[in-house]
């Protein structure tokens, strides 16, 4: 009883969570298949199987006779016998005593007869079996020594087998010997025993107030079975018992004014095996609970009337509600309908229902259907190699239910108005967090850039009726949007996750937008009015990484596509500015050891206007740290091959638009070779860890910006260095500064580098990109904007990585970018360490931090601009307690209109209830000057209110760079946003009004409001 209560009570939970996020899931009607021996299919002999629900047998003078009644069933070998009620006559062997030779059966109800080559039913049916290699016997209930020759089926059966209408079958040849054992006779056949067993208490509802049982034996039935009503008020407690591994599957419990129960026998307090009978009716003011003790759930249903049959697992709920709780949405819900029907343990069906996760009296909104099916699936939605989920109090594996649900005639009400319309929706009720409901939410605003707005989205498969596939997980959302500045349009994102066949993942995701649009784009100050190429606009991406884990590899694809250089800036800002690019690739990396591997690249330019490398194809091969001589010396290797097409940016189609080549990307195309090795000796003298070390690199260029080919060797020797001290101060000690000893941490780090190359940087194209298309926009039209026409040399990004030494490692991927130089990098890094928490369980926190950094050049004309110290940085934490840090951060250099970057600023956090950051960044260097003022703030103003405001003042320049502001009403279903923005650079003012359904505490999409609001936030 214990695993099937939980089953039971489980199946309300899931199908309560499907309905509500209108899923449900896909009732497929899968036969269970009885077991039989397909190996034994045209072998002479095979054993006997034989089950059925209740037996009653007896002894004549030839053996035993047995009645059986109830999904009766006799396999031998390949051939397969069903029937509603059968009769089994044994014949006892003459040559071994107590042994059955074989066995006469007699048929009827619905027969059916299956066997390799074909399957037919009849009313009736006669066979004789050979029975010398043994019978399996399953019965749930049996009767022994007790006659039926006066029962109707017997007196058919014996009518059929004497008349002359009587066929015989014989499976087997009796003439075959038997080389096995012989079987014990009939009586002493073994059932097979349940692993465990449930307990019932029947106790008054109420102790106060008397009940009335009246039990007897109804002899109306075959078997006969006890039937006890009892009035009154009745309280009815089923409790699972731990089986071997100690899992306890939970506790129903069911209260009723009246209550009608049948079983074999009854008694107030009594132990049963989950095999035996136990059907309860239930009437008047119906309160089911139920306790899962796995998964700590408990469910709780109300009902005018209720039928349960525990042993077969079916049950019929009229006018009920049930209250559960869903982990998925970390949320209550409520489930109403007509008619709840369990089919089979794990098969249900809901009639005219509701569902809503208000604990009104009367919801606000609700999610109705006419029929909702669910099906829990014995193996898993998405294959994994996972391992299952244990309880860490116990040790016992959790049980894991993979439902599916479909509901039909679905509608999503507010109040009393139906918002949308779905036939069907279908898909895994584990997915009930994210992809249940149609609408997923939507938008209004208004600014001055694309005017009126509104965005509606929908999850495809709920919108459309389609059923979600199970392998692999897809997630797909479809999107509908009006600018009345711009025009109509729609997108589409999604993503998808799987295993295939050979136990390989796979993961990907798609996005697109498109938009007939009709008016400008507006992207800041020189840029307001630019005209697009075309009206029909729009942006397509996919990404596919495939995992080849048995072969330490894995595939990865890309495909970009954008109708032109602006729409992406325009419509999907935020993506621009931090996304990688958009581009169309393949790419095949393997792991061919610990510290090697290589990778093959082929990439094509689609989108002209962009700075891309076309690689037809690249392969690259790394050795990493592989110890030679004795493990004195370290050696690593980068070495790549292939054929790459060099296409500059072409020019924007509107002439306003500023636009400047960069100088190091120019038309050409050949072949692309480079190798690098390292030898690295490190060693140790006392504390201080030197290592020694010399690069060379050959590489070859097929096209160069001199305009032929160019070949290159560079070389690189120095030493690393690096030293640690550390100084504990335990009596240091503060309340105030939340100091509980204090540990200080020293580490020194530093390199001397001389390198030299044959070739100047200038010559060389920069085949491999270094920034990203928002950088190199910016770039474009910083040389006109800022330095009006002519970039300084100090603005350089490829001279200023030469100074960083981004080029000059083993692995660097821009291997172009190394010079003449002579370098001495000095670092130095200390934390102040603290212990906080409580004296069990205390960590280790860094209670302040500061790094310092500076490079030294000796041939500082050549290096440096003329300037021996550069690149002098620092970076500095204090976290004075658990809410509130101070924060700063330099990066200088000294040769004149040098960069001067600094920044400084405190960030208080108010645990969940909101924080508040202010700060000053400088920004200068050359014409550049730039001191901006910024606040943020976020806070919980209420239980149904949270607000959240930005604002930016550039002081040097004395001009605003830009406010927003968010207010949220937290309703119990809804979130409601207002927003606000001014954005200075564009002349615009915007303000928004955001709708977002909360079907539950987990589908808040905002990160910044869910954590306000205590909502952990899924991890990518």
């Amino acid at each position: 009883m214990a695993g099937k209560n939980h089953q039971f009570t489980t199946g309300w939970l899931l199908i309560a969570s499907a309905v509500m996020l209108t899923v449900a899931v896909m009732f497929s009607r899968a036969p269970i298949r009885g077991a039989s021996d397909e190996t034994l299919v045209g072998k002479p002999l095979a054993p006997i199987q034989i089950s059925a629900e209740w037996s009653q047998e007896w002894q004549d003078e030839h053996g035993t006779i047995a009645l059986f009644r109830g999904l009766c069933r006799v396999a031998q070998g390949g051939s397969t016998y069903t029937a509603e009620s059968m009769v089994i006559w044994t014949h006892d062997s003459e040559d071994q005593p107590g042994a059955v030779e074989r066995l006469t059966v007699y048929l009827e109800g619905d027969v059916r007869i299956e066997d390799a080559s074909s399957s037919r039913t009849d009313q009736s049916h006669w066979l004789e079996l050979d029975a010398a290699r043994g019978i399996t016997l399953n019965v749930r209930g049996r009767a022994t020594e007790r006659s039926g020759r006066d029962d109707p089926l017997f007196k058919r059966a014996v009518q059929r087998r004497t008349g002359p209408a009587r066929g015989k079958l014989r499976q087997t040849q009796l003439t075959v010997p038997s080389t096995a054992e012989p079987e014990t006779g009939w009586r002493a056949v073994p059932l097979q025993t349940p692993a465990g067993m449930r307990r019932v208490r029947v106790s008054p509802r109420s102790f106060g107030s008397p009940w009335n049982i009246s039990s007897q034996l109804s002899t109306d039935t075959t078997p006969p079975e006890q039937v006890t009503l009892i009035t009154g008020g009745v309280n009815i407690l089923v409790e699972g018992v731990a089986l071997g591994t100690g899992v306890d599957f939970g506790v129903v419990d069911l209260s009723a004014d009246r209550v009608v129960i049948w079983t074999d026998d009854f008694s107030e307090n009594q132990e049963q095996s989950p095999d035996q009978k136990y059907q309860v009716y239930l009437e008047g003011h119906i309160v089911i609970r139920q306790r899962d003790n796995v998964r700590q759930l408990t469910n709780t249903i109300t009902a005018t009337r209720a039928y349960y049959d525990a042993r077969e697992h079916r049950a019929l709920i009229l006018d009920a509600e049930l209250v559960t709780y869903i982990s998925k949405l970390d949320s209550s819900i409520r489930l109403r309908a007509d008619r709840i029907r369990q089919n089979s343990d794990k098969n249900f069906h809901a009639q005219n229902a509701w569902v809503t996760t208000s604990q009104y009296g009367v919801p606000g909104y609700r999610v109705q259907a006419s029929d909702i099916f669910l099906e829990n699936r014995d193996t898993g939605l998405f294959s994994n190699d996972a391992p299952p989920r244990v309880d860490p109090r116990t040790g016992a594996v959790v049980p894991e239910d993979h439902y599916w649900v479909t509901a039909l005639n679905t509608q999503f009400m507010v109040d009393q108005f139906p918002l949308f319309n779905a036939p069907k929706i279908s898909i895994p009720a584990e997915n009930v967090s994210t992809n249940s409901s149609p609408f997923q939410g939507g938008n209004v605003g208004v600014d001055r850039i694309f005017g009126v707005q509104a965005r509606a989205s929908f999850d495809a498969f709920s919108l459309l009726g389609i059923t979600r596939p199970e392998n692999p997980n897809v997630k797909l959302g479809l999107e509908a949007e009006y600018f009345s500045l711009r025009g109509p349009g729609a997108g589409i994102k999604g993503t998808y996750n799987g295993t295939d066949d050979n136990g390989n993942t796979y993961l990907g995701a798609i996005s697109g937008q498109f938009v007939n649009d009709s008016g400008t784009d507006n992207l800041g100050f020189d840029r307001r009015a630019l005209i697009p190429p075309n009206t029909n606009r729009g942006i397509f991406q996919w990404e596919n990484r495939y995992n080849l884990d048995d072969y330490g590899a894995q595939l990865f694809g890309e495909l970009g596509y954008q109708s032109d250089r602006n729409f992406q800036e325009s419509f999907q800002e935020r993506k621009f500015d931090q996304n990688k690019d958009v581009e169309t690739k393949a790419q095949f990396n393997q792991r061919l050891s610990d510290n090697a591997a290589y990778t093959i690249l082929g990439r094509a330019q689609i989108n002209n206007f962009e700075n891309n490398t076309q690689w037809l194809p690249r392969g690259d091969l790394y050795f990493l740290g592989e110890p030679i001589l004795g493990n004195r010396i370290n050696y690593s290797s980068h070495s790549s091959a292939g054929y790459a097409t060099m296409n500059p940016a072409s020019p924007p189609t509107d002439p306003t638009e500023v636009f400047t080549p960069l100088p190091y990307m120019a038309l050409g195309s050949g072949a692309v070779a480079q190798t690098r090795h390292e030898f690295e000796a490190p060693f140790e003298l006392g504390a201080l860890k030197l290592a020694p070390y010399v690069l060379g690199e050959a590489a070859y260029w097929g096209d160069s910006l001199t305009g032929g080919p160019l070949s290159r060797l560079y070389g690189r020797g120095g030493v690393r260095a690096s030293i640690s001290f550390q100084r504990v101060f335990p009596e240091v000690r503060s309340d105030i500064f939340n100091l509980n000893g204090l540990a200080h941490k020293s580490n020194w780090d530093g390199e001397y580098a001389i390198s030299g190359s044959n070739q100047n940087l200038a010559n060389i194209s920069q085949w491999n990109e270094i920034d990203d298309n928002a950088q190199e926009r910016f770039r474009m039209r910083l040389v006109q904007d800022t330095f009006g026409g002519a970039l300084p040399v100090q603005f350089d990004p490829r001279f200023y990585a030469v100074r960083t030494g981004a080029g000059a490692t083993v692995t660097a991927p821009y291997g172009e970018m190394v010079a003449n130089q002579q370098v001495f990098r000095l670092n130095w890094h200390q934390r102040l360490q603290t212990k906080v928490g409580p004296p069990d369980l205390q960590r280790v926190k860094d209670w302040m931090t500061l790094d310092l950094g500076a490079s030294i050049f000796p041939d500082a004309n050549r290096d440096n601009f003329g300037q021996t110290f550069g690149l002098v940085n620092s970076r500095y934490a204090w976290h004075v307690g658990d809410r509130t840090s101070l924060l700063a951060s330099s990066l200088y250099d000294f040769f004149p209109e040098g960069q001067q970057l600094w920044s400084v600023g405190v960030l208080n956090q108010r645990s969940l209830r909101g924080s508040i950051y202010m700060g000053l960044r400088q920004v200068k260097g050359g014409t550049l000057d730039s001191q901006i003022f910024t606040t943020t703030y976020s806070y919980v103003l209420s239980p149904k209110w949270v607000s959240t405001a930005t604002t930016a003042f550039d002081i040097a320049q004395a001009r605003s760079a830009g406010q927003g502001f968010t207010l949220t009403r937290v309703g119990e279903w809804l979130l409601i946003h207002l927003g606000g923005n001014i954005d200075v650079s564009k002349n615009n003012v915007g303000l928004g009004i955001s709708i977002e359904p909360r079907l539950g505490r987990s589908t808040i999409s905002s990160t910044q409001l869910g954590s306000l609001l205590g909502v952990a936030q899924p991890r990518n």
